[in-house]
């Protein structure tokens, strides 16, 4: 009998085992408010695809249930998602039970959803950023009614200030929720307004998994770490408007300002008439200028606004960043395999580098004093 009672116990144990949720599966029941009989979709990602399921609303209720490996980001829609659309809600969706309540049938604004611990560190970060986000929109409002510069001026610089306030939330809050990969996404937004400690000190404070999910920032911050005063300044590849393929490397021995810049930034090309001034002062002592302009989907202007801001003595290229289409020719995306901007990490135009005669990065310029003051030392 004892025997008999082992082994019931453990046919149970095996029954147990076989009935239980799958380790990745996740299960999501809402409930919604006069949509009977109509279908409802979920988009998600799992790896690199994009999943799409549906199903038909039956006495107020849904259901969906799906694979995924990590937390990762869907939509539940009506119609085609868009930002625009209001018949939808956003969420983290994670290998758990969850659910999602408040929706109705054309609006979506008011869903809760629960089981997520990682959309409730979305909603805890909401939170915190949430009086800070209302004053921004506030000072916006109030800069685009503005009637004089001065006030217009006055109410930039405090919605400057508080966009500081707003990013020290959101590194506080990524450091604070270091396994949490809503920090994983924030961190990918923040990342460009990082300085090279900070971010490598942020990020290597994520766990691996969390580290793994922030694409890109791994390679941000390896090229904010290869352009340290003091590396040797990453090659810079293209072809000038003549045709003729031409290289940073190749002006070894000058002392070079690094510009990357567009015909179509305003403060770029407000900039121009310093550089040209100093170009003119320093040339024949060895200064040169290579500008990189992120123009790839307009060279003709590109070469006309070289000729007219007399750039033709710079050594100049287009940043190599190209469009990816469709067989209908509709945009789908970026090709950055030649992208001679990432290489400097740039985020914003314009961004400077000077780099030493001996190819070495004397740093990043940020002011046309702190570059007339470290050109007039050199030489």
């Amino acid at each position: 009998m004892k025997k008999l009672s082992i082994i019931a116990l453990g046919s149970l144990t095996v029954l147990g085992a076989c009935t239980s949720r799958p380790a990745n599966q996740f299960d999501l029941k809402g409930d919604i408010e006069g949509a009977d009989g109509r279908t409802i979709y979920l988009t998600y990602y799992a790896g690199d695809s994009a999943v799409t399921d549906s199903t038909v609303i039956t006495d107020g209720a849904f259901a969906f249930t799906g694979s995924i490996d990590r937390p990762v980001r869907g939509v539940v829609y009506f119609g085609v998602p868009d930002w625009n659309n209001k018949a939808q809600a956003n969420a983290y969706f994670e290998p758990a039970e969850m659910t999602v309540t408040g929706l109705k049938a054309d609006d979506f604004s008011d869903a809760v959803f629960s089981g997520s611990a990682t959309q409730d560190d979305v909603t805890e970060y909401d939170r915190l950023t949430a009086p800070v986000t209302e004053r921004i929109a506030g000072l916006r409002a109030a800069i685009a009614s503005a009637t004089d510069d001065a006030t217009r001026k006055a109410l930039a610089a405090e919605s400057d200030s508080l966009g500081k306030e707003y990013e020290k939330i959101t590194i506080d809050f990524i450091k604070n929720h270091p396994s949490s990969y809503h920090s994983a996404s924030l961190l990918v937004m923040t990342c460009g307004r990082m300085n090279y400690p900070e971010l490598k000190a942020v990020y290597e404070g994520l766990t691996p998994e969390v580290q793994a999910a922030a694409e890109g920032v791994g390679e941000e911050l390896a090229a904010l770490e290869a352009t340290q005063p003091g590396h040797m300044a990453p090659d810079l590849i293209g072809i000038d408007p003549d045709g003729k393929e031409i290289r940073l490397s190749e002006l070894k021995g000058k002392v070079v300002l690094v510009d990357f810049w567009a015909t179509w930034c305003g403060p770029c090309r407000a900039a121009l008439p310093h550089v040209r001034k100093l170009y003119e002062k320093y040339h024949d002592k060895g200064f040169e200028v290579f500008c990189i302009a992120d123009n790839d989907s307009s060279s003709d202007e590109w070469k006309k606004v070289i000729v007219e801001e007399g750039m033709e003595d710079y050594h100049n290229i287009l940043r190599g960043l190209k469009t990816q289409t469709d067989k209908n020719g509709k945009m789908t995306g970026f090709d950055r395999s030649g992208d001679q901007s990432a290489k400097y990490a740039v985020h914003y135009l314009p961004t400077k580098y000077l780099i030493a005669a001996d190819g070495t990065v004397i740093g990043k310029i940020d002011k046309d004093e702190e570059l007339d003051r470290i050109l007039e030392d050199l030489f």
